[in-house]
Parts: structure tokens; sequence; C-alpha cells
């Protein structure tokens, strides 16, 4: 077994017949044999609705290398993540979120690359988003204009760091990732970057610059139901308080790499380039009243966001032109560049 196509699954029960195809449908599914698709429910409510369309999916089409892991607990997303690397039996494992879509040919393209490259231990892509049609794409996140080998070290672990977050279309060597695995970070809903910052330490990068994946625009995060999101985290949307939670996630993660690694100034960039970049982590926020907004932007200050000249461009920015007003500035600025600019790296 080469690579498995591993699903963290959570309800959304409606998009797996359709991620599914996405998979099977592809070139590279049609002629080999050597990969495996794993979808492993985390007790969701709508787990026997899963279960049932798993099993007629495979029985429909006879497919004796898709299978259904239920877990016995909730684990929550990071555990889950990693729990995909336990069962995996292919040496890579490429995540799906469980409403996204691969793309047309994104497989076999994955697999020759890395069959090419056998240093690489983690890859990740551009991807476009969508609302209800994936072939009208109402955006485009491209970091590179082209393909890139990165050599590891500290240059690679700050690229990637940030670029992980959405999780489809995101490459592990799994044997690698179950050798770091770590709970620590759990429920601060960033597993990802915990992979890449310690795998880029061991061996090399990989950016494909087509667009690989597809995610749904429309579809309400639902974190907040296991033991270590509860309280934090509530389905449908992000508190200030969760997103406080996943930025101090992020820089406490960026911290013990730096101490484990003993590569100097990985906290320092990691950092930078989250600011740099900070739209993200306040785009749901900006309808808050102003006191909340301020304290909120406060505490990121106190994080040690103070002496980033963009992070408070984007919260100026942001919270004067609220979500409709610079998603539309960021849309332009992505096709007048041709993808998304680089910004101190």
């Amino acid at each position: 077994m080469f690579i498995s196509i591993c699903i963290p699954s959570y309800n959304r029960a409606e998009f797996l017949e359709p991620l599914l195809d996405s998979i099977y449908n592809q070139s590279y599914a049609k002629d080999h044999d050597d990969f495996e698709v794993i979808i492993c429910e985390d007790v969701s409510p709508q787990r026997e609705e899963i279960n049932a369309i798993a099993i007629a999916y495979r029985d429909k089409h006879n497919l004796g290398n898709l299978k259904v892991v239920l877990n016995e607990e909730n684990l929550g997303y990071d555990r889950n993540l990693r729990h995909c690397f336990e069962v995996t039996s292919g040496k890579y494992c490429l995540i799906m979120g469980n409403d996204d879509l691969l793309n047309v040919n994104a497989l076999e393209k994955i697999v020759t690359t890395l069959k090419a490259n056998p240093d690489i231990v983690l890859a990740t892509r551009a991807y476009g988003w969508f609302k209800e049609d994936p072939n009208e794409l109402c955006d485009v996140v491209k970091h590179l204009g082209h393909d890139q080998l990165f050599e590891p070290g500290l240059d690679a672990i700050k690229f990637f760091f940030r670029r992980v977050g959405v999780i489809s279309g995101f490459v592990v060597d799994a044997v690698k990732a179950r050798s770091v695995a770590c709970d620590k970070f759990d429920g601060r809903l960033y597993y990802q970057m915990y992979l890449a910052g310690m795998l880029l330490t061991q061996g090399k990068g990989y950016y494909f610059s087509d667009i690989m994946t597809l995610s749904r625009d429309t579809e309400a995060p639902d974190f907040g139901n296991a033991g270590t999101e509860k309280g934090v985290f509530v389905p449908g949307g992000y508190k200030p308080e969760g997103r406080i939670h996943m930025v101090e996630g992020l820089l406490l993660i960026a911290r013990h790499i730096e101490e484990v690694s003993k590569i100097s100034g990985v906290y320092n960039a990691i950092k930078h380039d989250i600011a740099n970049y900070f739209y993200p982590y306040i785009r749901d926020q900006l309808s808050l009243p102003f006191s909340s907004y301020l304290k909120m932007i406060n505490k990121f200050r106190s994080m040690g966001f103070n002496n980033e000249p963009l992070f408070y461009a984007h919260s100026l920015l942001g919270y004067v032109l609220k979500r409709g007003g610079y998603d539309a500035l960021i849309k332009f600025i992505r096709k007048r560049n041709g993808g998304t600019p680089r910004l101190g790296i």
C-alpha cells in the first residue's frame, strides 16, 4: 500500500458520496490498487448514516480498499487526525476534509511526485473554494506560481506551517508522523501545524501549485463536542475565546518545535508569518461590538503581536471594511497578483 486517503469524519453525511466519487473517479484510481480510502468516523449524530453510505458505496462499486473505522469515543479534531495516521497502511497519508473534493487528476500527480522524491515527508497544495458548483470557483488560494521542493529546515518550516491550515490535500509520511505523535496540543485544532514543523526538521517538503483540492465555502465549523474542545468551541462558529485559544496554540506549537529541533529562529519566523497573514484569525469576529473586538485584539497583542505592523493593518482594515469588504479586497489582490502575495517569506 503506497498511499492512504484518510477522511476524518464528523457529520456532513450528505457530502460523503460526492467526496468518494471525486477520489474513485481519479484516473490513477482506475488503473492502480496501491491505495486505500479510510473513513475515521468520530461518533457524530450522523454515524449510522455515514456508515450506511460508505458500506453501500463499497458494495455498489465492489471496492475492497474502502474502509470505515468507527471510533469508540469522540476523539475531537486533533486526536482523530492523529488516529488516521495510526490506522493507515500506506507509506503516505493524504487527508481529505469530509465536505471537500479531490480535484481531477490530483491523485496521479501526488503519487508520481512522491515516488520520484522519496525524501518528501510532507506536502501541501493550491486549492479552490466553491459554494454550490465545484466547477464555479469563488476563490483560489495559490501560495506559489510553480511547484517547489523544499529542503528540511527553517525555510521549509516557516513556509509550510501556516499554509497547511486547510486540511484537504495535506500529505504526510505516515510512518514519520507516527514517530512524532504528540497529544500536548489537543484541542487547539492545529495538529497538522505541529506535524509540519516536526517533520520538516527531518525531511523535504513539496508544494503543488496546481489546484489539487476543492473546499466548500458554505459549511460552518462543527468543533466543540469532544472533551478537549468543550467550553472553548461551540459548534456552528467561533467565539473570540476560541480564536484566542487557537492562535495561542499556534505560538505554543512554534515554541515547542524550536525547542525540540534546536533550530534557532523558528518561533519568531512563524509568529511573523502569522502576523503578516492575520486576517483569517479575525475574519469571523468583525461583527463584534467594538469594545469586545478591542479586547480580543489586545489579547493578541499581549501574545507578542504588538510589534508586528501587518497585524495592526489587518486588525484595523478588517474592522473598517468588515468581512464582505475585506474578502472582496483579498480576492482582487489575489487575482491581480496571480496568487497570494508573499509577505515576508
